[in-house]
């Protein structure tokens, strides 16, 4: 869980740095056209940009969610999808943390015109994507012992 959310910090952040770098807040480019863009923002909102300038809100919900996934990793006996998902919603969690503390605000960069979806970054993916994992791997939990208690049932 760890070493996932370490990677997924790292690479978060170095790409955060290499947009700061190398375009100005509010110029793209084209990767593929129509398609998709890195589009530089600086949003001091959440996700959608909603709540703008809350910025110790999310530091407190980041942190929150930083406790939270460190407490259950210790409580639960966690199995790999599980594992992977907390380290990625740990590491998602804390890159954007990082940004709002340091910079107050969050650097976002993807943004995947031929939808019109709202520009995010690698660690709003992480986040999404670790929540799916988790809800997943939770659907698959109930269904066994769902399972299980029907076998239960019949005896």
């Amino acid at each position: 869980m760890y070493l996932v959310a370490i990677i997924i910090y790292a690479l978060d952040q170095l790409l955060k740095w290499l947009i700061r770098a190398k375009l100005a807040d509010g110029q793209g480019v084209t990767v593929i056209p129509g398609v998709l863009q890195i589009y530089h923002i600086q949003n001091t909102g959440g996700a959608f940009s909603i709540l703008p300038n809350q910025i110790w809100l999310f530091v407190l919900v980041a942190l929150v969610v930083i406790v939270a996934v460190i407490v259950i990793s210790r409580k639960i006996h966690a199995n790999t999808l599980t594992k992977i998902g907390l380290g990625l919603l740990l590491g998602g969690a804390i890159g954007n943390m990082t940004d709002r503390v340091l910079i107050h605000s969050v650097t976002d960069y993807v943004y995947f015109s031929i939808i019109h979806f709202p520009i995010f970054n690698l660690a709003d993916a992480s986040i999404d994507v670790g929540v799916l994992l988790l809800l997943i791997q939770s659907f698959r939990s109930s269904s066994r012992n769902g399972n299980e208690n029907s076998k239960e049932d019949k005896s």
